[in-house]
């Protein structure tokens, strides 16, 4: 029970960095534009 709880936990945060990531090289990518 407690692992099933850290890999969602791990995945809610891999989830979150790669969505934060993505914004931030949007945003980068179009003010270049």
């Amino acid at each position: 029970m407690l692992e099933a709880f850290f890999t969602v936990l791990l995945a809610l945060v891999v989830v979150g960095v790669l969505a934060f990531a993505g914004l931030t090289w949007k945003k980068l990518y179009q003010g270049q534009r």
